[in-house]
């Protein structure tokens, strides 16, 4: 894939920050994030690369401050950074607060002049996808039903691929409830996931064909994916990822999952929780900063994922994620999915975990009951049918 086709949406908030502080003497004037975010310090970093810098963090919520981010970075209350700075400080705001916020330090005495509104989550994400929605001209979308349809075709690949070459598989979250509660997708979902255990899993990614219609795709074959897990990409269509900040102009895809192992003491347990944790906050540490700082960060991703990856599906007593850190966490006895049973879905047989239940339990909960319908969202990407010889991706 070609970087026209892979944008970080950070770009916009560290463009507006540079050009806000282009004028400021930071030797003289202190420069306040108010708020602290997800990615305040990749921000950081790449005003630092361009000759500026943040030199405070402030923040209303008690529990934030201390803490302490990369290059010096303390996050402090409001008032304690304005009662020392106020007249020599100029305060950077990226929030959808950001009326309550600018009001908040012009109540306590900052002038208007030194409160810079950048741009914020939802507004960077809007220009990101407008920039990659423009290769799209011409391209025909596809629904929310043809695209769950192209997911189905992927699927009978999938499942027919792995079952001709005795490899496990396993219909996963989404999609496994799905199976159970609707005998096909979701009815909003726009995305399909599959589990393999580890052993299966390298051993797919490794003889899959290349050349035809559909692929699959990981970091070590293909530099630019963000993610730690594989896609399995039909060519034939085009689609915008739906992560943040990096989107990216890909295909529409299964999202294939490892399984992997955890241990059944509990004080092990959590140690190895909270390290995957820390390997996956390094993982897109890495994947959101590189395209926006001078410098090219470390590459630990090999490093990472040996590490993340050490307990083998065979032979650990509990089965649990070790993709996507950031939501809650899961873990069933081994048993669990040491044999499939198989499942309708969308007319055809599937392989689910024998234990689907109590997966599908220790995953969603009460997983028959259907969420409110304000709740009913998916991902919201935009999926094409792809013209011939239209993109390289």
């Amino acid at each position: 894939m070609t970087r026209a086709n892979r944008i970080n949406a950070l770009r916009f908030v560290i463009n507006k920050a540079f050009d806000a502080l282009a004028d400021i003497d930071i030797e003289k004037t202190k420069v306040v994030w108010f708020g602290l975010t997800n990615f305040v310090d990749i921000i950081q970093k790449a005003l630092i690369s361009k000759g500026r810098r943040i030199h405070y963090i402030v923040d209303n919520a008690p529990e934030k401050w201390g803490r302490v981010l990369e290059n010096d970075l303390v996050v402090f209350p409001v008032q304690q950074i304005v009662n020392n700075y106020k007249e020599n400080a100029v305060f950077l705001i990226s929030s959808r607060f950001k009326d309550e916020m600018r009001r908040q330090l012009a109540d306590v005495g900052v002038a208007e002049s030194d409160i810079k509104i950048l741009p914020y989550h939802d507004e960077c994400e809007d220009e990101a996808r407008k920039f990659l929605l423009k290769q799209t001209d011409g391209l025909k979308q596809a629904n929310l039903r043809e695209t769950q349809l192209i997911m189905l075709d992927s699927l009978k690949i999938f499942r027919d691929f792995c079952e001709t070459n005795g490899l496990r598989y396993f219909l996963a979250a989404g999609t496994l409830l799905g199976a159970v509660r609707h005998k096909g997708f979701i009815p909003w979902d726009d995305d399909a996931d599959v589990y393999l255990p580890d052993s299966d899993y390298w051993k797919f990614i490794e003889i899959f064909p290349d050349g035809g219609r559909y692929g699959i795709a990981d970091w070590k074959k293909k530099d630019d994916m963000a993610v730690d897990f594989a896609k399995f990409y039909d060519y034939h269509t085009i689609k915008i990822t739906a992560g943040y900040p990096v989107k990216m102009l890909t295909h529409v895809a299964l999202c294939v999952f490892p399984l992997c192992g955890y241990p059944d003491d509990a004080s092990e347990f959590q140690n190895k929780l909270h390290r995957n944790k820390a390997l996956d906050f390094k993982w897109y540490q890495y994947q959101n900063s590189k395209d926006v700082i001078s410098d090219e960060p470390q590459d630990a991703r090999r490093d990472i994922c040996e590490l993340k990856y050490n307990m083998p599906f065979d032979g650990s007593p509990l089965i649990g994620r070790t993709h996507l850190m950031h939501k809650p966490m899961w873990s069933v006895p081994r048993s669990v999915f040491e044999d499939s049973v198989p499942v309708e879905f969308e007319g055809e047989l599937f392989s689910a975990p024998a234990g689907y239940d109590a997966y599908l339990k220790a995953h969603y909960r009460d997983y028959m009951r259907l969420p409110p319908e304000d709740e009913r969202i998916n991902h919201g990407t935009a999926a094409f049918w792809k013209r011939e010889g239209s993109l390289s991706c």
